[in-house]
């Protein structure tokens, strides 16, 4: 069985396997892919009308968006890391899925970028595979490195997170 905090629990289906080791690949490709530059291979992983939330800076739906959008922090970036884990998938129907991932990135540009959050996915089987449709961004912080006490006011509006002495106004 598997236990979801917002559903009923509901039997596990074997069957899937092969699909949620296709979408944990998928969802590990997204990382490597942005942090090794392949502008291309990235830009494959979504499906041609597929939607990226960039961060704070807002959406690219396309192909073409996502590849104009990305070509130069992909380029100018002196290095890009992001970590990924805790996912959650869900199968909405025989070839359509969402899910869920924590990421942390951090960026080498001017000025440094470090973030943190949540990543909500929606995922549909192509003929080349699986591909993303839709992924936002739930941030817990995103901004210049070293500002600790604006990463520290963002963390603390995290869902559920409590810190002692923590402002929760």
């Amino acid at each position: 069985m598997t236990v979801r905090p917002d559903r009923a629990p509901v039997p596990d289906d074997p069957s899937r396997l092969a699909d949620r080791i296709a979408l944990h690949e998928l969802r590990a490709r997204y990382t490597h892919l942005y942090d090794g530059g392949d502008l291309e291979g990235f830009v494959g992983l979504f499906t041609g009308d597929g939607v990226l939330q960039l961060g704070p800076a807002g959406f690219a739906r396309g192909h073409d968006e996502l590849r104009a959008a990305l070509a130069a922090p992909m380029e100018t970036a002196a290095f890009a890391c992001h970590f990924t884990s805790d996912e959650i998938t869900e199968f909405t129907g025989d070839d359509t899925a969402r899910g869920t991932s924590r990421f942390a990135v951090h960026y080498g540009r001017s000025p440094d970028i470090q973030g943190a959050g949540t990543y909500h996915d929606e995922y549909r089987r192509t003929g080349e595979g699986w591909r993303f449709t839709s992924r936002t961004i739930s941030f817990f912080y995103m901004g210049p490195r070293g500002r600790p006490g604006r990463r520290r006011l963002l963390r603390s509006r995290c869902p559920g997170h409590r810190r002692e002495g923590a402002d929760h106004a």
